[in-house]
């Protein structure tokens, strides 16, 4: 059976459709006559237009700040390279603004030595990334190998041909049971229970995904 009308629905759309001409009609004739021909204004690209001219002159009025780091590259007791950053002088943020600044905390600091003084171990715990789709595989061949999309998939129907993979045009990050549970016997028997999760780690994937 038909609903009850939605009343505010209808006089929001009305009052849309008034402002539209009144914008339009009206102001589009004016911008003709004292600036140029062929130029449109409306309710809502009138005001897309002021945001994006707004954005343009913070960008045009944009003051670049030059500044400079310094950096000690040294070696731990095992010869291992260690890379420090010069953070703080006197208790406060180090940041030279310019050349002059810069060399004269080198000629300080050159010729310092430098010890540990306090040391911060903080865990920190990250989950893996879900199992690839077509789009995030191609995304990853691209960032980190350089190839196309072209070359990715070839590479891709090779492997799946070979048995290596799934089939690889899918939406879907579900995996089989199967498989799931033999990865994690496997780390389980291989590297031992502290680096398995307490389940398996579920994806989300968008309704009507496509499984590989």
């Amino acid at each position: 059976t038909p609903g009850e009308l939605n009343m505010d629905g209808v006089n929001a759309q009305q009052a849309r459709r008034f402002m539209d001409r009144v914008v339009g009609f009206m102001v589009s004739p004016l911008l003709w006559k004292k600036v140029a021909r062929g130029l449109s204004a409306g309710r809502v690209q009138s005001v897309a237009v002021k945001l994006l001219v707004e954005r343009e002159r913070e960008i045009n009025a944009f003051v670049p700040e030059e500044f400079w780091d310094i950096h000690a590259n040294t070696k731990t007791k095992d010869k291992a390279d260690f890379k420090l950053l010069v953070a703080q002088k006197d208790g406060s943020a180090f940041k030279p603004v310019n050349e002059a600044e810069t060399k004269a905390a080198m000629s300080v600091l050159e010729n310092a030595s430098y010890e540990v003084c306090k040391r911060e171990d903080r865990p920190t715990k990250s989950k893996p990334s879900a199992p690839y789709i077509t789009s995030t595989l191609q995304q990853a061949a691209s960032t980190r190998l350089g190839y196309g999309v072209k070359k990715t998939m070839m590479l891709a129907q090779r492997l799946y041909e070979a048995g290596y993979i799934t089939y690889m045009r899918t939406d879907s990050t579900n995996l089989s049971a199967e498989a799931v549970d033999a990865v994690r016997d496997f780390i389980g028997s291989e590297f031992g229970d502290k680096y398995l999760p307490a389940k398996a780690l579920t994806y989300g994937s968008k309704e009507g995904a496509q499984e590989a």
